[in-house]
């Protein structure tokens, strides 16, 4: 399988500790299991079946909203603290998470503005629990523009690096996907507005020329981390094959 260069292709390859990896994915299951009102050390398996019975008003009342499925304070704090210990194995000065947005306040009582933020995704089976093809730079153009989205950001930075990790039924069909090398396009993009909120929206005409540079660059789903620029368009295909699909993301603030 290829290697993947972050400057190169928009995306690489890394591995964080053993650790950081493990406190991460007991944090998530233990926030999905209070939702779901179950005991916090059952299995992702357990998990899946409660998932799957919801019907989707039950499901995006208890998950549709990020405010919710933030982890807590004590873990992200060592997320950071590792982050800038680890500096994504290149030689920047500083690397380090953004705090909340005041509508995540507003939306979720119990966070405090100083808490970083990390948060999981749950995709079930089948379902239209995924997001569309997209750059993270087109929403925080958006979001920089509105006092109510835009986040603590507690430091000078240069560079958004995204990163996404890979926490239960993930596999080759079903992670998530990548144009590659789209960071150095000028790919073109307008807003459209949903059910009130605007969403970016990449060129389709760029979309549909460049399917073929689309690539997974997982090669083991229990180790691999995927961080990618946050202006590399990307996407996570329908779950088709697992009962349930878990991950993690953030973003982190770069300073060259």
């Amino acid at each position: 399988m290829k290697k993947f260069n972050l400057d190169k292709n928009g995306i690489e390859i890394v591995q964080l500790s053993k650790n950081i990896r493990n406190l991460i994915l007991n944090d998530v299951k233990k926030n999905i299991s209070e939702k779901l009102k179950l005991n916090k050390n059952i299995s992702f398996i357990k998990i899946s079946q409660h998932l799957n019975k919801l019907d989707d008003e039950s499901f995006n009342n208890l998950f549709g909203n990020v405010a919710t499925r933030y982890l807590s304070l004590s873990v992200t704090k060592k997320i950071n603290s590792y982050m800038n210990n680890f500096k994504l194995n290149r030689k920047f000065k500083r690397v380090f998470l953004h705090q909340m947005s005041p509508l995540d306040l507003k939306e979720n009582k119990k966070l405090k503005k100083k808490d970083f933020c990390v948060y999981y995704r749950v995709v079930r089976k089948k379902r239209k629990d995924t997001l569309f093809i997209h750059r993270d730079c087109d929403f925080w153009k958006l979001h920089s523009n509105n006092k109510e989205l835009a986040p603590i950001i507690p430091g000078k930075y240069t560079k958004r690096i995204k990163i996404w990790l890979p926490i239960y039924g993930c596999n080759s069909q079903n992670s998530l996907r990548f144009f590659n090398q789209s960071h150095l396009h000028n790919i073109n993009c307008k807003y459209k507005t949903v059910k009130g909120l605007k969403k970016p929206e990449l060129d389709k005409n760029y979309v549909k020329k460049n399917k073929k540079n689309i690539v997974m660059p997982f090669k083991n789903f229990n180790s691999d981390v995927v961080m990618f620029d946050d202006e590399c368009a990307h996407f996570a295909p329908t779950n088709t094959s697992s009962n349930l699909r878990v991950s993690c993301e953030f973003t982190a603030m770069v300073l060259q």
